[in-house]
């Protein structure tokens, strides 16, 4: 093959070759631009989840937060939400209205609002979160206080029971809302009540007096403790107390 032909076929190879690395170069720049694209809300909705964070920090520690902070807690709960598909963001939202619910006058239209927006909240939060005990308690408490314990306040309840039998965190709000909700709850979730009240007596039983006494569910108590006698007479003794 003459020279020029040989280079000519060279010149051809190079020419093959550099197409073939645009074809392999191309798909992998797109596929990065899509995942840039797919992963920049999320990074956009961190960050702005973070306005959030001094506020859930103190209500963590158990610390007096006033309206303006929970104001804050939404406004940037809500800003993630948009950016996050999040169960733990709109449960935080939740809470935040929740709260907030609490912290103005009653008769206040605010608070009857930001009640509702919590439910809201809430219900999506725990839509895709299904295995958050706490989300299901504050859900359980908020329709309660808009709606008493209607069949849908209990089965939220049921569900802040059964997805945490245990969590000593949440021992006595719910077990509050329990008794509260005593005569609405069914034969399978008085079982489970009972429990709670056993491990309530051993943490707590002068606490648990209380409780009883304040929610008039001292026979509760008393069906609870049935089988341990020592533990019953101990308990009738502290109710005498209380009288």
């Amino acid at each position: 093959m003459p020279p020029a032909f040989r280079r000519l076929g060279a010149a051809k190879g190079w020419l093959d070759a550099d197409a073939r690395r645009r074809l392999v170069v191309v798909p992998v720049a797109l596929a990065a631009v899509v995942l840039i694209a797919l992963g920049l809300p999320r990074v956009i909705g961190v960050l702005v989840s973070t306005g959030a964070e001094p506020v859930l920090r103190k209500l963590q520690e158990q610390q007096p937060v006033d309206a303006d902070q929970l104001r804050n807690l939404i406004d940037a709960q809500e800003s993630a939400a948009f950016w996050l598909a999040d169960g733990r963001v709109l449960t935080d939202l939740g809470l935040g209205e929740l709260l907030l619910s609490e912290s103005v006058p009653k008769g206040d239209p605010q608070a009857a609002q930001a009640l509702q927006q919590a439910i809201v909240a809430l219900e999506e939060g725990v839509a895709r979160a299904p295995a958050n005990p706490y989300a299901w308690s504050r859900l359980a408490y908020a329709r309660a206080m808009a709606e008493g314990w209607t069949p849908r306040a209990v089965s939220a309840l049921r569900l802040a029971l059964i997805t945490a039998p245990y969590e000593p965190r949440l021992l006595w709000a719910r077990l509050r809302m329990t008794m509260l909700a005593w005569m609405q709850l069914s034969s399978e979730d008085h079982e489970v009540v009972l429990q709670q009240v056993r491990w309530a007596w051993q943490s707590n039983p002068a606490e648990l007096t209380r409780l009883a006494v304040e929610t008039k569910q001292t026979n509760l108590v008393r069906a609870a403790l049935m089988l341990l006698p020592d533990d019953a007479q101990r308990f009738e003794a502290m109710v005498k107390e209380k009288s």
